[in-house]
């Protein structure tokens, strides 16, 4: 069975997605490091698949509220929270 992504589908995802991050990030208060999280543990959360996950983190980094650094995440928490509907 094809699934088929919408525009509407994906900006579910990416909010829920942002939620998950802003979660998961660093609030600064702390010297160690914060767990990793794997895109598939994410659209686990989230209930959805990996590539809906991998598209909502592709289309954030493009609008600059994240930014992919080898391994780490680097949030604009402000950006951020906008996609995720907080701000």
């Amino acid at each position: 069975m094809e699934s088929i992504i919408t525009p509407d589908s994906l900006l579910h995802v990416k909010g829920r997605v942002a939620k998950v991050l802003l979660q998961h990030a660093d609030d600064g208060n702390n010297a160690g490091e914060r767990p990793r999280v794997a895109q598939r543990d994410i659209a686990e959360t989230v209930g959805a698949d990996w590539g809906m996950v991998h598209m909502s983190l592709k289309s954030m980094q493009e609008e600059g509220a994240i930014k992919i650094d080898g391994h780490r995440l680097i949030i604009n928490k402000a950006r951020l929270q906008k996609v995720a509907g907080t701000a």
